[in-house]
């Protein structure tokens, strides 16, 4: 692992997957990306296998389409998300697609039994 992957997933760890505002000393301008109702709409669509996490750090539809509520929430999280990745590109030199891909990789490995991941290969598979 690079010294540059290692403080993004240090980063990314702090500032989305715990919630917490600091990263090396600096507060982030959205310090978490999955928070309040949106985050409740998207857990229960996940579960659903209707959303789902991809490699590229972002949220997707599994098909088609869903609900304007879920869309809405998805939308929500990948808008703050790509805050936060831009902030983190800024601030350790790198580009926001380098830390979304970095942070794709971690929640995709997070991802919970039953859930949908889509992989590099661009198809989804289910979490076992």
């Amino acid at each position: 692992m690079t010294f540059g992957t290692k403080i993004i997933t240090a980063a990314f760890s702090a500032t989305v997957l715990l919630g917490g505002m600091a990263m090396l000393g600096v507060t982030a301008p959205t310090a978490t990306a999955q928070v309040g109702a949106a985050k409740k709409i998207v857990d229960a669509a996940k579960e659903q296998g209707i959303v789902g996490e991809t490699i590229d750090g972002y949220l997707a539809l599994v098909s088609g389409s869903a609900s304007a509520e879920i869309e809405a929430a998805m939308n929500e999280i990948n808008i703050r998300r790509k805050s936060v990745y831009t902030s983190l590109a800024r601030e350790t030199g790198t580009s926001p697609e380098n830390v979304a891909g970095v942070s794709g990789e971690k929640l995709v490995a997070k991802a919970r039994r039953g859930e949908k991941v889509r992989l590099s290969n661009g198809e989804w598979q289910t979490v076992k």
